[in-house]
């Protein structure tokens, strides 16, 4: 499964486009938050805290991850290197595993650069405001959840479609609704019983708590358990091309 994770490593980084992806995300996240005159600019917000990037950030997440997912398996398929993969001594889990584990790596190194934000903040603020590393902390272990979560969509994508360009606006739409319609629908309720019961299905809701600082068990096991149904649906895909 690790010589999977690798070869993964060396497709995506062996192409100019894959230094695009992570350099497009960068640079666009840098932009909305220092130098444009937007609603998340950080300079204008007159607080020493990272919320606006938070805010920000799973929407620029739904264009990487899309992007970051969209030849898993659809180049397999283009290739025809998607039958040889399967008669590799791997089970489906593995080959599942070793997809989803590789591109959730590449999210962390994407993540990993926006930590020098919090070190800008920290030289621009007033000596007396202090920082909240912790609920920053938990906002990033809330951001890596929905990371993940997209990931998993952007697999599954990857495998209805045919051809990379299908996938991303495959997994673009897949990964909006569940992150955003959810809670969409749910705002349109007017009993809170169905208020509660579509926005508990959404990503949002479960994000918001961690963005706020609150770790509660109710998002974990959400996030844990939708991936894991997510990722089941793959292999259950993959069962069918390989018995076809």
């Amino acid at each position: 499964m690790w010589a999977l994770v690798k070869r993964e490593w060396y497709v995506f980084f062996s192409t100019p486009l894959g230094y695009l992806i992570l350099a497009f995300f960068l640079s666009l996240s840098t932009l909305l938050l220092w130098f444009l005159d937007t609603d998340f600019n950080i300079l204008n917000s007159g607080f020493a805290d990272l919320n606006a990037f938070f805010v920000l950030a799973p929407w620029l997440l739904l264009f990487l991850v899309s992007a970051l997912c969209m030849r898993s398996f659809s180049e397999e398929k283009s290739f025809g290197t998607l039958e040889l993969l399967l008669t590799k001594p791997l089970n489906l889990w593995q080959i599942v595993l070793g997809k989803y584990i590789a591109n959730l790596l590449l999210l962390l190194v994407a993540l990993l650069p926006t930590i020098v934000y919090f070190f800008a903040i920290e030289a621009l603020k007033l000596e007396s405001t202090p920082m909240d590393w912790g609920s920053a902390l938990t906002a990033y272990l809330g951001l890596l959840m929905v990371g993940g979560s997209f990931v998993a969509l952007g697999l599954l994508s990857s495998l209805i479609a045919n051809s990379q360009p299908t996938s991303f606006m495959i997994s673009l739409l897949i990964c909006f609704v569940q992150f955003y319609m959810w809670k969409g629908t749910a705002d349109l309720m007017h009993q809170e019983e169905l208020y509660r019961f579509f926005n508990g299905f959404g990503i949002f809701e479960h994000y918001l708590s961690l963005r706020q600082g609150v770790i509660a068990l109710k998002d974990i096991v959400y996030f844990l358990g939708f991936n894991y149904i997510v990722l089941y649906c793959n292999t259950l895909i993959l069962f069918k091309i390989k018995n076809h």
